[in-house]
């Protein structure tokens, strides 16, 4: 697994453990919603998450990390989301966050922004990452806006992805040249 512990104003990143992984099934079954971050359209079970933390811990390329708001004076943190991503394996120049999740109550407050920027920047930094992509399901319509704010460019579409709730889904790939953009 590729480590991600970060600290950025009040929050924390924290490598996904098998101690976290109760913590986390909760966050992704949330809400329907979700399904985009998961790709699954039923609830997420602890055999889902398991699995994917297993992929995870095994392959030095990638990165699942948990977020938390962090309160430096009292020491206390609470998980607000999650992210999930890898460095490319043919090309260690570029970077896939494969999925970004926020806790409902801590939504449209900036958190996945601050999120987005803090990944980008360690990935850049640390591991010369020049471009940063993204995929997202058609029906995410929240998720295309949040990612053309972050400055991601559509690049192309793959029709037809994945069926969700009985409707076949394309998979909108975007993209950030970093070396366009800081």
């Amino acid at each position: 697994m590729l480590t991600i512990n970060l600290k950025m104003e009040n929050l924390c990143f924290k490598d996904v453990t098998k101690e976290s992984l109760e913590d986390l099934l909760k966050l992704y079954n949330q809400n329907e919603i979700n399904i985009y971050a998961t790709g699954i359209d039923r609830p997420m079970s602890l055999e889902d998450i398991k699995q994917k933390y297993m992929e995870v811990l095994v392959n030095s390329h990638e990165f699942f990390a948990c977020i938390f708001s962090c309160d430096p004076q009292s020491n206390k943190k609470k998980m607000v989301g999650v992210i999930k991503g890898r460095i490319d394996y043919d090309n260690n120049e570029e970077a896939w966050i494969s999925s970004i999740l926020i806790d409902n109550s801590f939504q449209n407050n900036g958190i996945g922004t601050k999120v987005v920027k803090s990944i980008i920047k360690m990935l850049k930094d640390t591991y010369d990452i020049k471009a940063v992509s993204i995929g997202i399901l058609s029906g995410n319509g929240i998720g295309r806006g949040f990612w053309s704010k972050m400055g991601f460019n559509y690049i192309r579409t793959i029709e037809q992805y994945i069926k969700l709730n009985n409707k076949n889904e394309d998979f909108i790939i975007m993209k950030k040249d970093l070396r366009k953009y800081p």
